[in-house]
């Protein structure tokens, strides 16, 4: 959860996934969407923020024979991101695939941070600039048609809810177990204001919430917005 010192408008701090760690500190992928993430545009090197995280439970840290397919649209690349990293510095040998759509080949942003994991690309853009022509989840789906084994394989996804939705209904297609990273809008990141709750359907309780029990969830476990 991060603020800057902006005054009263707006009020509320925003809810980032951690693109990565460095030095102590960390990084943040943000696209200017309103009024908040504006300011941090703007923002001068320099610039005092009021953070407060980590919070809430990340992606299950790669493991060797599983297959992680990756899938982000938009600034939903941050955690994947993290996620291929964190595996390039790992024993885990087994190949990682990234599937990255966004609307024109303007909004694919590292490249060259995604080059130097290792993934294996597919990009896919909705004008046909760059890559397939279409949404990533046609990608996806391709590819998961093209594997006879799917034994191992896990999709991890985040990015617009429409798109996790769509990507949900591939996996479960195909039988394929999948993660969801929510980007739920929340007030407080600590479970008081109860403002980014999600539906569960295994009946263990009525709702989950985005800050503290995700924002990564089975994704057969929650209805996604």
């Amino acid at each position: 959860m991060v603020r800057g010192e902006w005054g009263r408008d707006p009020l509320l701090p925003r809810a980032f996934s951690i693109l990565r760690t460095v030095d102590g500190g960390c990084e943040l992928l943000v696209k200017a969407i309103g009024r908040g993430t504006r300011l941090f545009e703007l923002a001068q090197p320099g610039a005092p923020l009021s953070v407060l995280g980590p919070l809430g439970k990340p992606f299950a840290a790669p493991e060797p024979g599983r297959t992680d397919l990756l899938v982000a649209g938009g600034v939903g690349l941050a955690p994947l991101l993290w996620h291929a990293e964190v595996a390039a510095k790992t024993s885990c040998a087994t190949p990682m695939h990234l599937f990255y759509g966004a609307r024109t080949h303007e909004d694919l942003v590292l490249l060259d941070d995604i080059a130097r994991t290792g993934v294996m690309q597919h990009l896919a853009t909705e004008d046909g600039s760059r890559g397939l022509h279409g949404r990533v989840t046609i990608a996806l789906e391709q590819h998961l048609a093209t594997k006879s084994d799917r034994a191992g394989t896990t999709i991890l996804t985040c990015g617009p809810n429409a798109m996790m939705r769509a990507v949900v209904d591939i996996a479960r297609k195909y039988e394929v177990p999948c993660l969801v990273s929510v980007e739920g809008e929340m007030a407080c990141g600590i479970g008081a204001c109860l403002g980014c709750a999600l539906p569960l359907t295994d009946g263990s309780r009525p709702f989950a919430y985005a800050c503290v029990d995700g924002p990564v969830f089975d994704a057969a476990r929650v209805v996604i917005p």
